[in-house]
């Protein structure tokens, strides 16, 4: 394989090589965040302003969550001491 040609790609740094289909291609690699920003992100007012907030606060209850929303609750997140 000859990773030297020029596929319109151009030059960035971090990437990663993948092969799919016989193909090679280089692509940026994928960050995620992590969990517990992810929990803190909206509280429990956020949620109910939007359709989707509401189903998830639906789904939750459902589920039997003790939490509904883990910014409005003082036990979860980040710790300040």
């Amino acid at each position: 394989m000859d990773f030297s040609s020029n596929n319109g790609l151009g030059n960035q740094k971090r990437r990663g090589l993948v092969v799919r289909a016989g193909k090679a291609a280089l692509c940026l690699t994928k960050r995620n965040r992590s969990r517990k920003s992810l929990a803190r992100t909206h509280g429990f007012r956020r949620r109910m302003r939007t359709t989707g907030g509401r189903a998830i606060l639906k789904r939750r209850r459902a589920k039997g969550r003790k939490v509904l929303c883990p910014k409005s609750n003082p036990n979860s997140g980040k710790r300040h001491i």
